[in-house]
């Protein structure tokens, strides 16, 4: 499994929580932490698993440029991978 289907994104203590559902003992995943921002980008990209989509996204909400936007969608989308996160 990879990406929405591995994994659960969930509200709790005024953050955003990345569970990893296929633990089955051995090695503990920790949630990844997440702002709202994280989460709407992730949760955007779940849907169209398309980073420019993500960023038109991101883009809208906080009224930055498209360039910009994609630019941080792809360093958020690498700092997840970089902490064992299958998209």
């Amino acid at each position: 499994m990879r990406g929405k289907e591995r994994y659960q994104l969930r509200r709790a203590a005024g953050k955003y929580w990345l569970l990893d559902m296929e633990q089955a003992g051995g090695d503990y995943k920790a949630p990844v932490a997440m702002n709202e921002t994280g989460a709407m980008i992730l949760n955007s990209y779940w849907r169209a698993d398309d980073p420019e989509e993500a960023a038109k996204v991101l883009s809208e909400t906080y009224e930055i440029e498209l360039e910009e936007a994609l630019t941080d969608v792809k360093e958020f989308l690498r700092q997840l991978e970089s902490q064992g996160v299958v998209l």
